[in-house]
């Protein structure tokens, strides 16, 4: 970082704390692009090795060389925070992107879900990849990205609400008899049940279990302890970044919203360069080309500009004890995408917006169709909104344990219908890290139940 910036993050850090902002210190470096899109691609700066973040630098690569994206900066959560900067990007581009870096890091310390996170995870993450570095030393780079596969596929089946770190169910609770699986006889302490008796249906687990890879972690007979520990990591990472998928147009308006504020005060910039600053504000909170979909930065900051204004009116009029700018920190600290949509998106705005809803439909020659449904309100934040519930992942859960078959069930069909090809390498997943049949229940798109098994003979329906 050169001296002009060095004296500007001063400044800017400066006007941030008259503002308000409560935020983590935060370290900056000026990087060059392979290695920003090599911390995109990981999602964090150390991560134990995959051919997934290899493809993913590969797309991102062709993204920009394309001319289809821009990337300003990176920024992690975590305590300090770590904010990485194009080194190709102007002097009043970085300016603006600290500003805006800023705004992201006041979110990640004070917004409800990334409470709940690991404020750690840069050094935990590359204390874990030293780990899976150390396996892959000892059984074989092939051994261990199959498990790595594995917890990819399973990765968004957590369950946010009961949080990463759980316990085994409780002993003394006889949830199913004795079958034989001397591992679960031991934890629930069923001993003296005949070993010809069968699973008690339902009885175990003793609720439905959304965590997947948490069930299977601790209760898989035929995983080795190296193995567990890859997928548990796998799990730890989920968790993390699981905010940050649900908090995209908070997140990204917000910090747009700051840099923004910043930047009309911030005295050291000059005339010229402020021009060159409205021109990349401009196009990074502009609604975007595609009309079926939203740029989460132009979203965000639209609704959070109309509720500081608001709020500022209130405030003036004696209607209210916080002004605009208290009011958007009270809603970062306490909504997520979808109750932020939900909450604060007016029909006024949405038709000024000129926001619509609408369906994709499978066309005769297999090439989706799109039908407009309309501007009803509550139709737009349900369309805006649909793709961030359980992950953007079909919500499955472990319902019992019947004969020694592990049940799931798929509990959204009404959102839509499995992909079966998906499904199939999924289960055959669940299949060899569970080391005994596997079973689940779901419903066609004519209302129809299906069950899939996987066993020894392999997928069938």
């Amino acid at each position: 970082m050169n001296s002009l910036l060095e004296n500007r993050v001063v400044e800017i850090e400066k006007i941030a704390d008259d503002m308000g902002l409560d935020y983590y210190p935060i370290n900056y470096e000026v990087v060059p692009q392979e290695t920003m899109l090599e911390v995109i691609s990981y999602g964090l700066p150390t991560r134990a090795r995959h051919w997934s973040y290899g493809q993913s630098y590969e797309y991102q690569k062709m993204q920009g060389e394309m001319g289809f994206s821009k990337i300003y900066e990176v920024v992690l959560n975590n305590d300090p925070s770590y904010a990485f900067l194009l080194d190709t990007n102007s002097d009043i581009a970085n300016t603006m992107v600290s500003a805006h870096v800023v705004g992201h890091v006041h979110f990640f310390k004070n917004n409800y879900l990334f409470k709940q996170t690991d404020n750690k995870m840069v050094y935990h993450a590359a204390e874990r990849a030293q780990r899976i570095e150390n396996y892959i030393q000892r059984h074989g780079i092939e051994a261990v990205e199959k498990i790595m596969d594995i917890g990819f596929a399973l990765d968004r089946h957590i369950d946010w609400h009961k949080g990463p770190n759980r316990t085994r169910y409780k002993k003394g609770e006889k949830y199913f008899k004795k079958t034989g699986f001397d591992d679960f006889d031991d934890v629930f302490e069923t001993r003296g049940f005949s070993h010809k008796e069968v699973a008690v249906k339902n009885d175990f687990p003793p609720f439905a279990e959304f965590d997947i890879l948490w069930f299977l972690v601790t209760y898989s007979r035929v995983l080795e302890p190296w193995q567990k520990d890859v997928l548990e990591i796998t799990r730890q990472e989920s968790y993390y970044f699981y905010p940050q998928y649900m908090t995209k147009i908070m997140n990204e308006g917000f910090a747009s919203f700051i840099h923004a504020e910043i930047m009309l005060k911030l005295g050291c910039v000059e005339e010229h360069e402020y021009f060159d600053f409205c021109k990349i504000h401009e196009k990074v909170v502009q609604p975007g080309s595609n009309k079926l979909s939203i740029n989460p930065y132009f979203l965000g900051f639209s609704i959070f500009t109309k509720i500081r204004e608001e709020w500022d009116e209130k405030h003036k009029n004696g209607e209210s004890d916080i002004d605009g700018l208290q009011r958007i920190y009270q809603i970062v600290e306490d909504e997520d995408d979808i109750s932020f949509i939900r909450n604060y998106l007016t029909e006024e705005m949405a038709k000024d917006l000129k926001l619509f809803s609408y369906k994709k439909i499978k066309a005769a020659n297999s090439v989706d169709a799109i039908e407009v449904i309309g501007t009803e309100l509550d139709k737009i934040k349900e369309t805006i909104v649909k793709d961030l519930y359980n992950y953007r992942s079909p919500l499955i859960c472990i319902v019992g344990l019947e004969d020694g078959i592990l049940q799931l069930e798929h509990t959204t069909v009404s959102i839509g219908t499995l992909d079966v090809k998906h499904l199939e390498i999924v289960m055959k997943y669940v299949y060899d890290i569970w080391g005994s049949p596997v079973n689940l229940k779901t419903v066609d798109s004519e209302g129809h139940i299906i069950h899939y098994t996987c066993d020894e003979l392999g997928f069938s329906e």
